[in-house]
């Protein structure tokens, strides 16, 4: 396996990090066991955009949805510069992507058998939707017209047909990966918790879809990875008065290096830190800054497809991006004392240094709704 010593030395660098907050000594108990008790306001806790930021207590049982649509348009970019139509066909590409939108939808499921230990099991849902657009100027698509002079180029989901300035649109969703973790908590006190969680990604989501001319979509357009990854974090949190803060730090590495379709997804890596303040007890504002790191993809397609878009090569993914992302918390006024709690965060890359040739990101917008029982 390549650099697998090293992959699984990065992946484990989380964990590691957490070891410090394990020998933490608890401050002076309250009630007659010794024991803590800790009551954090709910929303307190990180807005929708971010997964395994909380633990329960044992015996809780927590339900959850989360939405996720992430927005992509404009001009194709290399590393930092924006790059025009000219130079992307320069490249060696008769076709670029114009926009495209990601839709995710997660189930949360969440439990503690006991105040240590928090088991979660999170299946998703995919949907990626692209329009590309044809930017070959020799290109009239007077070559493609058929029978009574209709452009055949709409029916060409391969794209090599597309005339310049030509679009099309095409779309592929069904089931993605499933996320299996467990968190354990390293410190729970009333000014400080730490957690340290093991998260494994099991390849449900499909890695085979293909056009209607036999050829596979792009890679970003299968809704799995084909992979099993294993994703350790260490996340950190404290609360001073109304002021809630926090920390998460992650690593998913791919422990393979090619899927059924011959090609593996880049490792990836978050640092992601937080502000909350709580407005009163059932309303808070967020604010947070996300470091994201992608490898670009190994491997190969082993079947037809298509090299004349920027999507199509493996040299094309991954790369450097810092969001900003604001959001708030509200416990919903229903159902006793733990309220179902409906959280927003909407975010911006305000810094994208990409691999090859991509689409940059516009924006993400993240919808989350909990229980605890």
């Amino acid at each position: 396996m390549k650099h697998g010593f090293v992959r699984a030395a990065l992946a484990l660098l989380p964990l590691l990090a957490a070891y410090p907050a394990q020998a933490q000594d608890n401050p002076e108990s309250s009630d007659p066991a010794g024991e803590v008790i800790v009551v954090t306001p709910v929303t307190l806790h990180p807005a929708a955009g971010l997964m395994n930021e909380h633990t329960h207590d044992g015996g809780e049982f927590m339900i959850g949805l989360r939405y996720t649509r992430s927005s992509y348009s404009g001009a194709n970019r290399a590393g930092t510069r924006t790059l025009s139509d000219a130079e992307v066909f320069a490249a060696g590409y008769s076709v670029r992507g114009s926009d495209m939108v990601m839709d995710m939808v997660m189930l949360d499921v969440m439990y503690a058998p006991n105040d240590k230990l928090t088991l979660m099991v999170m299946p998703h849902w995919m949907r990626h939707t692209m329009t590309m657009v044809g930017i070959d100027p020799g290109n009239t698509g007077m070559g493609d017209m058929a029978m009574g002079g209709m452009p055949m180029g709409d029916m060409d989901h391969g794209h090599s047909g597309m005339a310049f300035g030509q679009t099309m649109t095409h779309a592929t969703q069904g089931i993605g990966d499933t996320l299996v973790s467990a968190s354990y908590r390293l410190a729970h006190q009333p000014r400080f918790k730490a957690h340290a969680t093991l998260g494994l990604w099991s390849p449900t989501g499909k890695v085979d879809r293909k056009n209607s001319d036999g050829t596979f979509v792009h890679y970003m357009m299968q809704s799995g990875s084909g992979t099993w990854d294993i994703e350790p974090s260490v996340t950190v949190s404290g609360q001073a008065g109304m002021v809630g803060w926090g920390a998460q730090a992650s690593y998913r590495w791919r422990t393979e290096d090619a899927n059924k379709s011959g090609f593996a997804f880049g490792d990836k890596a978050q640092a992601t830190g937080w502000l909350s303040y709580l407005v009163d007890d059932g309303f808070s504002l967020t604010s947070r800054l996300t470091w994201e790191h992608e490898g670009r993809i190994e491997g190969h397609y082993d079947g037809p497809h298509k090299h004349h878009t920027p999507a199509d090569i493996q040299a094309n993914y991954g790369g450097d991006k810092v969001l900003a992302g604001l959001g708030a918390n509200v416990a919903l006024p229903l159902a006793g004392p733990d309220r179902p709690q409906l959280g927003i965060e909407a975010g911006i890359p305000v810094y994208q240094n990409l691999n090859g040739i991509q689409l940059p990101e516009d924006w993400r917008l993240s919808v989350s709704l909990g229980k605890t029982f």
